[in-house]
This record gives C-alpha cells, sequence and structure tokens, in this order.
C-alpha cells in the first residue's frame, strides 16, 4: 500500500491522470526478474509488473469521487433509453383501448404516446442542458431525475388527453374545456410538485440539492412544454378518443369508502400509529459512502478489500498543537514530554476497537537507531568529531554499548527518564538528528513546518454510521483528556467525522424540508381554493402517504440514508397530483355523495395510469449499480401506490365523513343546507334538498 497526500490545489481529475500516467510507466518497465540476497540481478531475464503478477489500482475518497462522476455520464444514457421505451409501451397499452374494451387501437395509442411524451421527453433534454450548462455537479444521485421527470411529466399529459376525450363537441370546445377544468388541475398538481422537490433544496447536502434544483426546475418546464405542446399535438394529430365508461373494478373500489368512511379510516390511522410508533424507532439512521458508489468500479472494489483485509479506509486526524523540536521555546514543556502525551494518546486510540492511530511518535518506535544521517549509527555520535564536546557528555547516558542494534530511537530518547537521568540537551539534539533524517514529504505528513502543530492519523474501516459514531465518540474523548506536555488534541476530522457529520445532518434535514414541503404545498392549495379546510382534506392522504414511509422502510429494512432521505419530499411533489384532481373535479360537481362517487369513479382510471406509467419509468433506476439506489427506487414505488389508493380510498371516506357528519367538503347541496343550518338534517336525508349549481362569479345558487 502506498498513502499518497493530495494536492488540494489541483483538480481530481489531474491529480489522477497524472498518478496512473506514472504508474502505467512503472508497470511497463522492464526490470531483472530475480534478485539476490544483496538485491543483486540474477540471470538476464526481463519482467514487467504483468510478467510478476504485480497490479496497483488508485482508490480512496478522490478516486471514487472522480469514478462516480464519469460513471454518471456514462449510466445515464443506459438507463434513460430504456425508460422511454417502457413509459412509451405503458402508454400505448393504456390507450390503444385493450384494457377498456378488448378491442384494439394502435393508430390511437401511438398518437396518445407522441401528445403526452414529445413534450417530457424536450423537457428532460431542456432540463439536463440547463443543467450541464450552468455548471451543476453531475453526482450519482442526478440519474433518477431523468425517469423520474419523464414519468411525472407524462401524467399531465395524459390528464389533459384524457378529459379531452370525455368532452362533447367540436375539437377546439373540446380542448378548450379541457384546459378550463383539467389544465387547472394540472397547474397545481405543478406547483405543488415544484413545492416538494425545491424543499430539498433546503438539505445542506449538494448531492441532494443539486437533485432538487434539478427536479423542480423540470418541473416547470414539463408545465409550460406540457400546456404549449399536448393541446396543439392534440388538434394536429387529430385524437378522437372515444368515450369509455369506467372500469366495474373502480366502481366497487370507490364503494368501499362511500359505505364505510370512519372503517377507511381508521384502518388508515392505525397504520400511521404503527409507522410513526414502532416504524421510525426501527428504521436505522445510517449512511454508507461506498453504497452510493458504483460497485464494479476497480476504485470502488479496492477499497472494499482495503477496508476488509486492512481495517481501513476511513482515514481522520487529530490536530496535536505544541512544540516537540529540538528548538522549542524553554518556558514550554519539554518536547519529550508532550511526545510521551502524544504517545499515550496514541496508544489510547489503538485500543478502540478495528481502530489504528499512528503519529511521528509510531515512526520514532519503528525506526532503529543505526540509521540517520550521512549513514551514521547513532551509537557513533560520541566518537563523532563534528558533534560538540558537551553534548557528548550529556549523550552518554543516551547512546552507549549496552543497547543492541535493533533498538529503535523511541527507546533510546526516552529511556533515562525512567531512571531519571535524562538530560534536555541530550534530548533535543536527538530530535534534532531524527528529523533531520527525515525527507521533508515524510515529515510534512506528520508535523508542520514550524513543529508547533503535528497530527495523530486515525484510520478505521468502511462500517455502519452507528459503529462509526461510537468510535469517533470514543477518540474525540480521549483527545479531550489531559496529557503529560500540556499537549492540546482538537477533535478528530477526516472522512469517518465527515460521515457522522452528513448522517446528523440528513437526519435534521429531512424535518425542515419535508416540513416546508406540506406547509407550503397547504398554502398554495388554500389561497387557489380559496378555503384552507379543503386545502387540508385535500392535503390529508399525501400526509398520511408519508407517515407511512417508515412502516415502508422499517418492513422492507431500508435504512435513512443520502437517497432515502429524499423520499418525504419526492412523495409530497408526487402523490398531492393524485389528490388535486379527485378534489379539484369534486369542487367542480359542487359537493355532495353523488359528486364524490362520479369524480373518484371517472378519475380512477387516470391515477391508475399515472401510477403504472410512472412506476415503468422509475423501475429503470433498478439498472443503476449503486446499492443505495434500489431500495430507494423500491421504497418510492410502493409509497407511490399508497398514495394513489389514498387518494382514490381515503380521500372519499374523508370526504363523505365530512358530508354525513353534516360539515361538508365544498359547495353544492350540502353547502346551501348548511348555510340554511339544516346541514345534520339533510345529511339524515329528513328533508329534500335540491341540488345547487355553481355559477361562476357568484357563488353558489338554487
Amino acid at each position: 500500500m502506498i498513502i499518497l497526500a493530495v494536492d488540494e490545489t489541483k483538480t481530481a481529475k489531474e491529480v489522477i491522470e497524472k498518478t496512473q500516467k506514472i504508474l502505467d510507466n512503472i508497470s511497463s518497465e522492464l526490470r531483472p526478474c530475480e534478485y539476490d540476497q544483496n538485491g543483486e540481478p540474477i540471470g538476464n531475464d526481463a519482467c514487467n509488473w504483468d510478467d510478476l503478477g504485480i497490479s496497483m489500482t488508485l482508490t480512496g475518497p478522490v478516486p471514487i469521487t472522480n469514478a462516480v462522476t464519469e460513471f454518471s455520464f456514462k449510466l445515464f444514457w443506459q438507463i434513460f433509453p430504456l425508460a422511454i421505451v417502457l413509459v412509451a409501451l405503458g402508454l400505448f397499452v393504456f390507450h390503444s383501448d385493450v384494457l377498456q374494451t378488448g378491442s384494439w387501437r394502435p393508430v390511437q395509442g401511438f398518437k396518445v404516446v407522441v401528445i403526452a411524451g414529445l413534450p417530457t421527453l424536450c423537457s428532460v433534454f431542456w432540463t439536463l442542458g440547463i443543467m450541464g450548462y450552468s455548471g451543476y455537479e453531475v453526482t450519482m444521485t442526478v440519474i433518477i431525475v431523468g425517469p423520474i421527470l419523464l414519468a411525472l411529466g407524462v401524467s399531465y399529459g395524459l390528464h389533459i388527453t384524457n378529459r379531452y376525450a370525455e368532452e362533447t363537441g367540436t375539437k377546439d370546445e373540446k380542448i378548450r374545456q379541457s384546459l378550463a377544468s383539467t389544465g387547472r388541475a394540472v397547474f397545481l398538481s405543478a406547483v405543488t410538485t415544484v413545492i416538494g422537490f425545491i424543499s430539498l433544496t433546503f438539505t445542506p447536502m449538494k448531492p441532494i440539492e443539486t437533485v432538487g434544483i434539478a427536479l423542480s426546475g423540470g418541473i416547470v418546464i414539463v408545465y409550460f412544454l406540457t400546456m404549449a405542446m399536448v393541446p396543439n399535438l392534440t388538434l394536429l394529430l387529430d385524437l378522437r378518443k372515444p368515450k369509455h365508461p369506467p372500469l366495474p373494478v373502480f366502481e366497487k373500489v370507490v364503494q368501499v369508502p362511500i359505505k364505510w368512511s370512519k372503517g377507511v379510516i381508521a384502518i388508515f390511522m392505525v397504520m400511521i400509529f404503527i409507522s410513526g410508533f414502532w416504524g421510525q424507532e426501527n428504521v436505522e439512521e445510517n449512511i454508507d459512502l461506498l453504497g452510493m458508489a458504483p460497485e464494479d468500479e476497480p476504485s470502488v472494489v479496492t477499497m472494499k478489500e482495503y477496508s476488509r483485509d486492512f481495517n481501513a479506509g476511513q482515514v481522520g486526524m487529530v490536530l496535536i498543537k505544541g512544540d516537540i523540536s529540538g528548538d522549542a521555546p524553554v518556558e514550554e514543556d519539554e518536547p519529550v514530554e508532550k511526545l510521551l502525551g502524544l504517545s499515550d494518546l496514541e496508544n489510547e486510540i489503538n485500543t478502540i476497537d478495528e481502530t489504528n492511530a499512528v503519529s511521528i511518535v509510531f515512526l520514532m518506535k519503528s525506526v532503529g537507531v543505526g540509521g540517520n544521517v550521512s549513514g551514521t549509527p547513532l551509537w557513533n555520535l560520541t566518537d563523532n568529531p563534528l558533534v560538540p564536546e558537551d553534548i557528548k557528555d550529556a549523550l552518554e547516558p543516551y547512546i552507549n554499548r549496552q543497547f543492541s542494534e535493533d533498538v529503535t530511537f523511541w527507546e533510546v530518547l526516552t529511556a533515562p527518564r525512567a531512571n531519571g537521568t535524562e538530560s534536555v540537551v541530550a534530548e533535543r539534539f536527538l530530535l534534532n538528528v531524527f528529523y533531520s533524517s527525515l525527507t521533508d514529504e515524510t515529515r510534512g505528513l506528520f508535523i508542520s513546518d514550524d513543529y508547533s502543530r503535528n497530527l495523530i492519523y486515525v484510520d478505521m474501516p468502511f462500517v455502519p454510521v452507528a459503529e462509526t459514531s461510537e468510535a469517533v465518540s470514543l477518540v474525540n474523548e480521549y483527545a479531550s483528556r489531559d496529557y503529560q506536555g500540556n499537549i492540546y488534541a482538537g477533535d478528530l476530522t477526516g472522512v469517518a467525522a465527515t460521515a457522522i457529520a452528513v448522517n446528523e445532518l440528513i437526519v435534521g434535514s429531512q424535518w425542515s424540508s419535508l416540513g416546508f414541503a406540506v406547509i407550503l404545498t397547504l398554502m398554495t392549495l388554500a389561497i387557489v381554493f380559496k378555503d384552507i379546510r379543503f386545502s387540508i382534506w385535500t392535503t390529508s392522504p399525501v400526509i398520511a402517504t408519508v407517515a407511512l414511509q417508515w412502516l415502508v422502510m422499517w418492513q422492507m429494512d431500508v435504512s435513512l440514508s443520502l437517497v432515502t432521505v429524499m423520499i418525504g419530499s419526492i412523495l409530497v411533489g408526487v402523490g398531492v397530483d393524485f389528490s388535486i384532481h379527485i378534489s379539484n373535479r369534486i369542487r367542480e360537481l359542487g359537493g355532495g355523495i353523488e359528486a364524490i362517487r362520479t369524480s373518484t369513479v371517472s378519475t380512477g382510471m387516470s391515477l391508475f395510469e399515472a401510477a403504472t406509467v410512472t412506476t415503468l419509468g422509475m423501475v429503470t433506476a433498478y439498472q443503476i449499480p449503486i446499492p443505495e439506489i434500489k431500495p430507494f427506487i423500491t421504497v418510492i414505488i410502493i409509497l407511490l401506490w399508497i398514495a394513489a389508493a389514498s387518494a382514490l380510498i381515503l380521500l372519499p371516506a374523508i370526504f363523505v365523513l365530512l358530508e354525513e357528519i353534516g360539515i361538508g367538503s365544498t359547495g353544492g347541496t350540502s353547502s346551501m343546507a348548511r348555510k340554511l343550518g339544516l346541514g345534520k338534517v339533510s345529511s339524515r336525508g329528513d328533508i329534500d334538498v335540491v341540488d345547487a349549481t355553481l355559477i361562476p362569479d357568484r357563488g353558489d345558487a338554487w
């Protein structure tokens, strides 16, 4: 193993290219195949690294980060085309009337694919192009932007085309009516989706922030291109999709919340309680840095082997303040006393499981007294004419014939202190000799140029963050203690400490970003609907779905990581679409039990189609060879269908319960009866109430 210190003024790519070039040159260089015990070549055969079975792979945070960035570009073009094919296939099957009537209308299916798919495809390329032009750093999490935008964007066009098929009249009249009704719901969906995604930018993690910017900006582009292109494509392609009655399965499903609204709400409440009480407690808060890198990359494979075989990989440093040179100020503690304190701290850290500490003291304990400047053994310094006589006398207790040749420099330096015969002059002289015998690069790894600061390198393997956190806490505890020489030790910094900090940021930021998404979504819907209560009812299924994520993650054994922390905000953005379309339809029909039934049944097929197409777009992310991505996609897909089920079952149950208790959800007969003080009587059916009609800008009228 060779450890490289990286110059932070150079880019990662530059460092990697130069280092790899050196390795390639060395590996191809011919040299003798065998040497004798004196280092002399045997025979005339010449070999390179391949002949000798030697290989060397660059690994560590810098090569892995660079590999992730380069791999992202290559992987996107493997994943995104598959997403296009699956989404197009899903659209084609749904709109060729195979499921609705059993008939075969391929031309109609192809037209819908173009109408709903082309604007979204353009939007994805616009989004990625703007990101590239703006100079945003590409990370592995950005790969999921393409499939998510493609899946969500297609649903906007679907809602418009499906509503177009339901309307009657001329083509112009049908498209105007579709945009006037569903267009409003699509706008609300886009706004609330942007809110959900933009909340990710509040996370103090660059990869998550980039995903939030890309998704929220992408949805804005999707909305504008959808509203600009879908109506024109619908008219240009002359879409003549016949109107079909809702599938019987949706009528049967909707009967459940209408007949047993209290039971449905109770079931969801119990599940939410289990999720919040047991689920959240059992979800592990863990971040695996290697889990965010491609599994098959050589640098990643090598790092895993290095971590396993050497109990290392997460390199950290503890900064020690105190002059340890032979020229340290006399008013301070002696440098050897500081080194003894440094040695004690190093020994304490080495008692931690799977943790290794190395400092300049370790080097002193590893170096024998036989090698130094000019190759003169240290025990011959007393015979060296260049050494002053007073120094020779002081060195006598340290360098005498009782030491064997394999004694270490540390033993020579500290042995006299054991019997009280130490000499400050001799100790300082020996330290200067030792430091002079080191190369500048070696000394610079451990000690600053002015010798006032030095480092203890602390290495530990890549283990779950909970175990890493325990080790880091112990290191910091040992560093905070008092040691000989009054050395000052700071907290551990480096890969492990950064992983802990990132984990804490993730846990804290998920609540702030999720809270922002939910509150701003409620405010937006309240402003548009001009009714805060209706906004709360509409958002309730989404909140329930987000609350159930802990239950799903618990049962799927998925930990909270750098990727899964985005689930809540993404669900708010995706799931609220389902509820908005149903709530908007109920409001258009004026409210009431029959409006709830009609709206849910008619919108059910569109929601099922949108959920299916979104799933088809997202399953392509399973092809990403990153361990952390797969459980994230699994949980998102499961919760996506829970969000759809919540909109089709929980939302109608809430509206029905409101009607039954006389509160009502919106306008219509119930609203007018409440205004007359007959709400509860009306809900029992004791009086005959005529349906109310909604007149624009005039409110409710009989």
